[in-house]
């Protein structure tokens, strides 16, 4: 009876140890897995947060390439405003008299408009990829999208509506008033230096179209030649038309321009903020 009820508790024994065992080994897999897993979770998330940063650095750099192509556009939108008026005052004065070249490549000018390149690779990627999620403040994501929202309302659509109007009053009108050969001429431009101009690449770069227009061709325009021009423009029922809205549009432009760069620099110091804090 004894060594019944001693094996028996050996039995138990061995059976409460064993299951001791295994319950402390189960505890240390789980352990083993849930530290793992915080550890993979640490590292991802710190994966993420560099990548949000890198994100966030690269749409500061196209939001500083925005607000210089805005502030250029801006500008030329203005110089053209002056140049319009300039032709409008020629067009109106009978006693008129202006250089023949001047009066050529202003009227050449008088509708050419220089939009901005807006940079949107990143964002087309942030949105494209789904790492847009990456980007954890709320109210800077939503500042991102009313800024390329009004990219799309104010730039893409106004240029879209400006092309047309070019299209159907500026070129029309200009085959009537120009000869084909000085339109030529006016346009006529080193593309390097167009290009460094168009850029406003800073030190170096033209400022502005007069300096752009120095390396081109004379124009070898006469006295006689800006008479004819006038009297063209004189005779065209919708020149003076197309002078007033030219100046509209260049005035508008300046202004919804000006207004986007306000937009960009203000989205530039959100995301300067942003990356502040995450940096820390």
């Amino acid at each position: 009876m004894t060594n019944s009820r001693t094996r028996t508790m050996g039995f138990v024994g061995r059976f409460l140890g064993s299951w001791r065992l295994a319950l402390g080994e189960l505890v240390i897999i789980a352990l083993g897995v849930m530290i793992a897993l915080w550890a993979d979770q640490a590292i991802q998330a710190r994966q993420e947060a560099a990548l949000a940063i890198s994100y966030l650095e690269r749409l500061q750099t196209d939001v500083h390439a925005d607000i210089k192509a805005l502030q250029f556009s801006s500008k030329q939108a203005r110089n053209r405003l002056a140049i319009t008026r300039q032709v409008d005052a020629w067009l109106h004065d009978p006693d008129a008299a202006p250089d023949p070249d001047s009066l050529v490549m202003n009227t050449h000018y008088a509708g050419v408009t220089f939009y901005p390149t807006i940079s949107k690779f990143t964002i087309e990627e942030l949105k494209s990829t789904g790492d847009l999620r990456l980007l954890k403040n709320q109210a800077l994501k939503r500042q991102i999208a009313d800024y390329y929202n009004q990219i799309g309302l104010q730039i893409e659509q106004w240029i879209a509506w400006s092309d047309e109007g070019s299209v159907a009053t500026y070129f029309l009108e200009l085959a009537f008033v120009l000869d084909p050969e000085f339109r030529i001429r006016a346009g006529t431009i080193d593309p390097e230096l167009l290009q460094r101009f168009l850029k406003s690449s800073g030190e170096g770069a033209p400022a502005s179209l007069a300096e752009v227009q120095q390396s081109t061709p004379e124009i070898g325009a006469t006295r006689a030649d800006a008479e004819q021009i006038l009297g063209r423009m004189r005779s065209r029922p919708n020149f003076a038309g197309y002078l007033r809205d030219g100046m509209y549009w260049a005035h508008l432009s300046a202004q919804l321009l000006d207004g986007v760069a306000i937009s960009a620099r203000k989205l530039d110091a959100e995301i300067a903020q942003e990356l502040e804090a995450l940096r820390r």
